[in-house]
């Protein structure tokens, strides 16, 4: 048994916070779109007032996220990667609020990546500290920037951030290819065919894409299907990346939403991998984790 406490996941678009009892359970909980970047002059302590003032001031809240980036409340160093549950308690950095509520922030991880040089997280190792119970290994959590996380003896060992999200966002409403878009109405057919599009040919993202123009000019696909089919070739050419030197038997849990994550699940399953979504609460119980071996819960 923990004790309760106020779970805050708060990321770059978007704020969710979370009351927890003792037993793990959520009691209650509120979400809003007032990611870091929504909140003006620093005003991240009457944000957080305003959305959960009438709960307990005694509890302890424990928020992980983009909160702890340079952007954020408290900019925190970046634990070094591989890590574990131990290693993530001990960066805890503790904050007492105008108010009177003790903030526990937990920081994010850096990786030194061999293709890149670094790689960095916020909030999504947290996730995976939630569900260590389920036995994986290999776990996706989709987003603006998706990451691919690897675990080994209870220790995040290795990640990879994708651009994913943000790409298609750029590709969808501020480049011509957006033009002939109807809708953002899912499309699976439309979708699987740009996912078939990337699996065949991942390195030819760039031309790849161009396709999402010109099947609308002549009439090949639907305005109505277009936005479907360049997720998929997003998607898709971030699939065959991430998967690149993974044993073919390998199984993999989507941490996200019930909507991006069942897109994630349904691609994966089309390219012949094994993809189930993990628990929607896997924050919570990461936090808890992580805070009770800090001795805060």
């Amino acid at each position: 048994m923990h004790k309760s406490f106020i779970a805050l996941d708060w990321g770059t678009t978007s704020f969710r916070a979370y009351l927890v009892g003792a037993n793990g359970a959520v009691k209650d909980q509120f979400a809003s779109p007032e990611g870091i970047l929504a909140v003006k002059d620093q005003g991240f302590e009457a944000v957080l007032e305003s959305h959960i003032g009438g709960w307990d001031k005694t509890l302890p809240v424990v928020a992980s996220g983009m909160i702890t980036s340079r952007q954020g409340w408290i900019e925190l160093a970046y634990a070094e990667c591989p890590a574990g549950l131990s290693d993530l308690a001990s960066h805890i950095k503790v904050h007492t609020t105008a108010s009177g509520r003790t903030i526990h922030f937990i920081t994010g991880m850096h990786y030194k990546s061999a293709s890149i040089g670094h790689d960095v997280m916020r909030g999504e190792e947290t996730q995976v500290f939630g569900s260590l119970e389920s036995g994986a290994h290999h776990f996706v959590a989709p987003g603006t920037h998706s990451k691919w996380i690897d675990v080994a003896h209870n220790k995040i060992i290795r990640f990879s951030s994708y651009m994913t999200g943000e790409v298609f966002a750029l590709l969808r409403n501020q480049s011509i290819l957006g033009r002939l878009m109807m809708s953002d109405t899912d499309d699976e057919g439309a979708f699987l065919k740009g996912v078939d599009k990337a699996l065949a040919d991942p390195s030819g993202f760039l031309h790849s894409i161009f396709s999402a123009r010109t099947l609308g000019l002549f009439d090949d696909m639907r305005g109505e299907q277009l936005a479907s089919y360049l997720s998929g070739i997003v998607i898709g050419t971030e699939i065959a990346h991430a998967t690149l030197n993974n044993d073919k038997a390998a199984k993999y849990m989507i941490l996200a939403s019930a909507g991006i994550g069942a897109r994630y699940v349904l691609a994966m399953t089309h390219a012949g991998l094994d993809a189930v979504m993990g628990d929607p609460l896997a924050v919570t119980k990461g936090e808890a984790a992580i805070a009770h071996e800090a001795g805060v819960i």
